[in-house]
């Protein structure tokens, strides 16, 4: 039953914000459908890996390596490889995954809250980059035919010497720390062609987000070759979270069709197109901030940009809630401190050097 309480609780916001402005046939019709069903596209495949151990040769590739920081940054460079496609979230819980395996296995548990951190950030760096790897991008770059690399780009290359400095100061104190433990190799994965399809349908699914194929006609036929070659990974799909984003993203723009409210956002954002979308993506999730002031940029690039580092103070912990055990709290924190401090450094860089898209 607790996997339902964040489904509950969005419920009961979405409600609250229909008091306010009463939902109608047109509020219906511009709910953010593609991003909600590209996310339930991208989770059916995702769990398909994991149910296919997918993952198992990257994890025995990792405890192979001679050093914990290589280790670590190993991990990290599959999250941010991944995650583009597999969204940050579910490259954020597979990776973390992975990671407190590894070092578990080597008696590391000191560095388990900074490598989730580690690969926490770098999974949400990489994911900035395709409209598939977040739902504010789906969002963003749907409405206003904005090019998600373009606008992004600068600020995942200036995110790479941020992680790989991150990771350094991770085992500054045992730079040669040796993490070894080849002989203790991971389970094999499961059915190879099984595999392969889940793969295939989340390169699909990229290529549609990116406006390659239509996403109501892909849904169609995901769903068709779904129920033929695996119907039952269906049932694995993570529809609690679903329902929370779908709660959640309805509940904003509910909020923001009042005119009253929406009035207040465009005068906000009109003085402050930067701060203000970074502090509501740091405190609510950058999903919902782009619902909530979509319709009151004034300029869509900037908006996706701040909202995208906004998400990475409060968004790139949200994944250690759901792997919390006795290093939680730590973990949490150092994942709040990281992400704040790259998402501040690369907005201040871009500011400095004139590259934020005005």
């Amino acid at each position: 039953m607790r996997r339902y309480i964040p489904a509950a609780a969005a419920a009961a916001i979405m409600l609250v914000s229909f008091l306010v402005s009463p939902p109608t046939g047109e509020f219906i019709v511009a709910l953010p459908w593609q991003a909600f069903f590209t996310l339930f596209m991208v989770s059916t495949a995702a769990q398909g890996l994991i149910r296919e151990n997918a993952y198992a040769p990257l994890e025995r590739a990792a405890s192979s390596i001679q050093y914990t920081i290589s280790a670590i940054g190993f991990i990290a460079l599959c999250a941010f490889i991944t995650a583009p496609f597999l969204t940050a979230f579910y490259s954020a819980l597979a990776f973390i995954g992975i990671s407190d395996r590894v070092l578990d296995r080597a008696d590391r548990k000191q560095h388990k809250a900074i490598s989730a951190a580690i690969v926490s950030a770098a999974a949400y760096s990489g994911a900035m980059l395709l409209p598939a790897g977040s739902a504010q991008n789906i969002l963003v770059s749907s409405l206003y035919g904005v090019s998600t690399i373009s606008t992004m780009y600068p600020a995942v290359m200036l995110s790479i010497p941020l992680l790989a400095v991150s990771a350094f100061l991770a085992v500054i104190k045992k730079p040669k720390d040796r993490i070894y433990i080849h002989e203790q190799s991971s389970e094999e994965p499961g059915n190879r062609s099984l595999m392969m399809f889940h793969i295939c349908l989340l390169a699909v699914v990229a290529l549609s987000a990116s406006d390659i194929f239509y996403w109501f006609d892909l849904l169609i036929v995901f769903l068709a070759v779904v129920i033929i070659f695996d119907r039952k990974i269906l049932l694995k799909t993570d529809y609690p979270l679903l329902l929370s984003f779908f709660f959640i993203m309805a509940a904003a723009k509910a909020f923001a069709s009042s005119p009253a409210i929406a009035q207040i956002f465009m005068k906000l954002m009109k003085a402050h197109p930067v701060i203000i979308p970074y502090a509501v993506s740091a405190f609510t999730g950058p999903a919902a901030a782009s619902a909530l002031l979509a319709d009151a940029a004034s300029s869509p690039e900037l908006l996706l940009l701040s909202s995208n580092l906004g998400g990475m103070v409060l968004v790139s912990s949200s994944s250690a809630v759901l792997l919390m055990k006795g290093e939680g709290k730590q973990s949490i924190l150092l994942r709040i401190a990281i992400g704040s401090a790259m998402s501040m450094i690369i907005l201040s860089i871009l500011a400095i050097s004139k590259h934020l898209p005005v």
